[in-house]
């Protein structure tokens, strides 16, 4: 059984109105005077562009074979290290140097080793603090060398 009229009705004036209102939104003929008007459709030569760029980039091309994986998010465990594994934090527990490990900060180093963040990276001041890498080596001050008295 068909649909009843009056829902083809509600259909059609459903897609109908907003079809109408928004040919009526466009305006009609524009007067040429330059001005934006909200509702009008404006010139395409009169709207401003863009261009990307003056001289077109050189192209690069990845070499597939000289692109660096990722570490794993769970690197396998390895033989011992020469740093000592610190457990409480007490200080000088790393010894002169720290080797990086996976999700290690400079904050995290300074409570596993007992030294304050701020002295490990004034010992490394060529450690990027953001761009740590695993097996970088960092110098460790003494926790001594921030006191003062």
């Amino acid at each position: 059984m068909p649909p009843p009229l009056s829902r083809w009705i509600t259909l059609a004036l459903l897609l109908l109105v907003p079809a109408l209102l928004a040919l009526a939104a466009c305006g009609g003929d524009d007067d040429g005077g330059g001005a934006f008007e909200p509702g009008k459709l404006t010139d395409p030569n009169s709207v401003p562009t863009v261009t990307p760029w003056t001289d077109v980039p050189d192209i690069v091309i990845l070499d597939p074979d000289n692109i660096n994986p990722l570490p794993p998010d769970n690197p396998p465990q390895a033989e011992p290290s020469e740093t000592p594994e610190p457990t409480s934090g007490e200080p000088g527990a790393c010894g002169d140097t720290y080797t990086i490990e996976a999700g290690d900060t400079l904050v995290t180093i300074g409570i596993k080793c007992g030294v304050d963040w701020e002295l490990i990276a004034e010992s490394n001041p060529d450690a990027d603090p953001a761009g740590l890498s695993i097996g970088q080596v960092l110098i460790m001050p003494s926790p001594d060398d921030g006191e003062t008295e």
